[in-house]
């Protein structure tokens, strides 16, 4: 990622447009012969010394120099009619595409944005529309129209009133994922209406696909021009359009063929231009368009002569001076690594964000990216596989190589049952029965702690949680007895209780098949009680190799002991100085909050059944100046929470009160949005990529009618420590970190009261995380703002929490203070995720591996109390 620089950047936002777009050669060729062909259109006319209706004695002429298209039966000049069918074609195609492009865009984004019964009145218009054929409907018009025939207006009115319904649909498609992106969110958050979102968040996101679409309607346009023409409903004699000109010369392609190829070689010009140019511009405006088309990249093994690796006895998988480099790269991706694997080993390989570790794996696998640039020896059981083909390398993948990637859900194909899968994977080394594989898969799945694995192979993968398939991934790589199993951030985002769920997982699977392990991390707390050995990487290079032991007690190069210093430590959190909180009138106050969910109706289920509690008489004060942490795992209600204290969900029961009103009315929630923000947990995703820095941080201002929103962007940047010339550039040219911060610069633009962070460094590697979490406790201290924060690390909460509410199937099971419920939990399930958090040491953790973990909760002894709270919201 770009880190900003010191220059200002001054380019208008159509200047940076026209700037991306003049670089691009095949758009501008597109535009060129798009304005010779118009200028033609114009001009040419004027020029010419023939009308397109004047009759010449020159009957059925082939071109010359007199006619140079020839002339048609009646001793019409050619080219001064295919000018004059240039002329309308251009101006019925362009209409066409303009009003069928407009009309549709707005339907769209207000069909997929608003929902409900708006959404489902359009699609109900748009099927109505699409059930009326246009040759029929054309034909109606123009016998309506006999007399006068039908002008360009009017065909045009017609096509475009029938072609807007498949922007429509396309625009609703991509809005109705959009509406659900944090950054659309965020606007909801800071009071932003629905047609300030549509205007300046959902268009311009959906530009990409309208440009297309307006580009192929074109092309489109002709052609139904050409068909009505033909049926003679279209452009009437005497005057002309291209259509009408291909019609006409059809009964005489062999004997007059001048008469076809003029018109045909214009429509294909103007299509192809318009189509180029409409690329173009879909390029331009993108500010993350690739400047270069991936599908042309190539993918380059370079056979350096290398020094071979003095060979490591009993070794899995060996690198010498291995290096990979992409074109234009400042500094290789990996630089001259040696690095090997044992037997029955887990190498750990541990470093930030473009440290090398991701591309060192796919190396091992076979899998580096386009145009990538290899050299150096990659040795599988002693064998060399750099140069390797497809064929050769499928008798590595899946079968000697496993590899569990960080996201489940990339993994699996969304459309196969488990069952289906599991089949699939075991079908690579022959002939299976459906049977005997669904008997291997079961055996997997239980090894794997997966409850009920008959019923889950006939479960789609969205209809498990993260955990669960993450463990179904790992049990479909036990399939093949592997020898080596890369795992790569394989618990990334995933609470603690899941996570140590998976890494137990990963243990009995590399003791089951004996399989050599690397495993991928930037997490050392998580390497203390998995690996026998750690390789740590920085800027592509091993910077440090040692057992796991020696490497926790005695780390040699600063950068490992920092890395180590950044692990949050729940011990020292209990030592710590509390720091009193004052108190007084609460800011915000959630009284008796319920929100429940139908579940959709679906044979044998009752309607009890069908009620999701998601949320269930939660209550809390959160005073001035005070960090409030929610902990739980996924499903606990944290994020439910957050969002019906944001407004983003409607309570069930219960009410939220902040600085002493009730926010039950739109009125009263656009008069809070003044002082509560949101910080989200992706900062990739929070930001709309459309706008600059500039326009995120004026938007909060702009919203509420704020003045100086430039200089107060300048004074928001300064307090998250980046710099102003930051304003000028977009959120893709910004590395996590940076993105982070200026979605906390976003934030403060307001002066809020309250912030509610939600999991705001989840997603970022663990320096970063100890960046912004050092940030936000600066903040807190420089501003006096509150916030109520919520994370499934229970270690980062602790950290920056002054009380700490723990939740658990919707409900609050504890609430105290920060070194109380560390210290001194009063639930059992408060236990249960004190005991799954990882502690960065090897010795203890193999200690606490040893004894074996807190029995789990709820138990049939001590179940979940029944939610008794009434009141339903779809």
């Amino acid at each position: 990622m770009a880190k900003p620089s010191s220059a200002p950047r001054s380019y208008s936002r159509f200047a940076m447009a026209l700037r991306r777009f003049r670089a691009n050669p095949m758009a501008m060729i597109g535009l060129a012969i798009l304005v010779a062909l118009v200028a033609v259109a114009i001009f040419g006319p004027m020029l010419w010394m023939y009308g397109y209706a004047d009759i010449t004695p020159d009957l059925s002429q082939p071109p010359s120099w007199a006619h140079p298209l020839g002339t048609d039966t009646l001793g019409r000049d050619m080219l001064a009619m295919a000018m004059r069918g240039m002329q309308q074609s251009l101006l019925i195609a362009g209409t066409v595409a303009l009003l069928a492009s407009l009309l549709g865009t707005v339907l769209g984004v207000i069909s997929g944005y608003l929902g409900g019964i708006i959404d489902a009145s359009i699609m109900r218009l748009v099927d109505l529309v699409l059930t009326i054929p246009t040759i029929a409907l054309a034909a109606f018009l123009g016998n309506a129209m006999s007399n006068s025939g039908v002008s360009w207006l009017g065909l045009s009115l017609v096509l475009g009133a029938l072609f807007w319904t498949s922007v429509a649909r396309l625009v609703r498609g991509v809005s109705l994922s959009l509406r659900e992106m944090p950054y659309i969110k965020a606007a909801k958050v800071m009071g932003a209406g629905p047609v300030r979102i549509m205007a300046r968040h959902m268009i311009p996101n959906v530009a990409d696909h309208i440009i297309v679409s307006t580009a192929l309607l074109v092309g489109v346009a002709i052609l139904s021009e050409t068909g009505l023409s033909f049926l003679g409903f279209g452009v009437r004699p005497p005057d002309t359009s291209l259509g009408l000109l291909i019609s006409n010369a059809q009964t005489a392609v062999m004997t007059r063929p001048w008469l076809f190829y003029a018109p045909g070689i214009l429509i294909i010009l103007i299509v192809l231009s318009i189509n180029y140019v409409g690329e173009g511009l879909r390029d331009a405006f993108n500010p993350k368009a690739a400047p270069t088309n991936p599908l042309v990249a190539h993918r380059t093994r370079l056979r350096h002569a290398a020094q071979p690796l003095a060979r490591q006895p009993d070794s899995v998988v060996e690198l010498s001076g291995f290096r990979v480099t992409f074109p234009n790269a400042d500094r290789p991706a990996v630089d001259g690594i040696d690095l090997h694997i044992g037997r029955g080993e887990v190498l750990a390989l541990v470093g930030e964000s473009g440290s090398g570790k991701s591309l060192t794996s796919l190396a091992i696998a076979g899998l580096l990216p386009v145009g990538a640039e290899a050299s150096g020896t990659v040795l599988i059981d002693g064998q060399d596989v750099t140069g390797l083909s497809f064929a050769q390398w499928r008798q590595y993948r899946g079968r000697r190589i496993a590899t569990i990637l960080q996201d489940p859900s990339t993994s699996l194909n969304p459309v196969l049952t488990i069952g289906a899968q599991f089949h699939e994977t075991l079908a690579v080394a022959g002939r299976i029965s459906r049977a005997e594989s669904r008997k291997r898969a079961t055996e997997l799945m239980t090894l794997m702690a997966i409850r009920d694995p008959e019923s889950r192979l006939d479960q789609y993968p969205h209809q498990m949680s993260g955990g669960i398939r993450q463990r179904v991934v790992i049990a479909m790589a036990m399939v093949h007895k592997p020898e080596l199993i890369i795992a790569d951030e394989p618990t990334t985002a995933l609470d603690v209780t899941v996570q140590a769920q998976v890494l137990e997982s990963l243990r009995i699977a590399r003791e089951r098949t004996g399989a050599a392990m690397l495993f991928i991390t930037h997490d050392l707390a998580l390497v203390a009680g998995v690996a026998d050995r750690v390789a740590v990487m920085r800027e592509g290079r091993i910077i440090e190799q040692k057992p796991v032991h020696e490497l926790f007690a005695a780390p040699e190069h600063d950068y490992t002991e920092h890395l180590l210093s950044l692990a949050p430590r729940l011990d020292l959190v209990v030592k710590a100085e509390v720091v009193p909180v004052p108190r007084g009138e609460p800011l915000l106050r959630v009284d008796g909050l319920s929100r429940h969910f139908l579940r959709p109706r679906s044979k044998g289920v009752s309607e009890s059944d069908r009620v999701i509690h998601a949320l269930c008489n939660v209550s809390f004060d959160l005073m001035p100046g005070e960090t409030l942490g929610i902990v739980g795992e996924s499903g606990s209600g944290k994020t439910t929470l957050l969002n019906t204290v944001l407004g983003l969900f409607t309570p069930s029961a219960g009410r939220v009160i902040f600085q002493g009103e009730e926010l039950a009315t739109p009125q009263a929630r656009l008069k809070a949005s003044r002082d509560m923000s949101v910080v989200f947990q992706d900062p990739y995703a929070s930001l709309d990529p459309r706008m600059t820095v500039g326009e995120l941080l004026a938007e909060p201002a702009q919203t509420h009618g704020g003045q100086n929103a430039a200089q107060r962007a300048r004074t928001v940047l300064d307090q998250v420590r980046l710099p102003a010339s930051s304003l000028d550039r977009f959120p893709h040219e910004f590395s996590g970190g940076q993105r982070q911060r200026i979605a906390i610069a976003r934030a403060l633009m307001l002066e809020p009261k309250l912030v509610v962070l939600d999991e705001p460094v989840s997603a970022l590697d663990v320096s970063i995380q100890r960046d912004i979490m050092v940030l936000l406790g600066e903040l807190k201290r420089e501003l006096g703002v509150a916030y109520l924060l919520v994370a499934h690390d229970l270690a980062v909460v602790a950290e920056l929490s002054d009380r700490i509410g723990v939740m658990y199937g919707g409900q609050m099971l504890e609430l105290g203070e920060t070194a109380q419920v560390i210290g001194a939990p009063s639930h059992a399930y408060t236990g249960v995720l004190l005991d799954a958090v990882p502690v960065p040491d090897p010795t203890t953790e193999r200690q606490r591996h040893a004894r074996g973990r807190v029995q789990s909760w709820p138990t049939p002894a001590d179940p979940l109390p029944a939610c008794t709270v009434s009141g339903v919201h779809k």
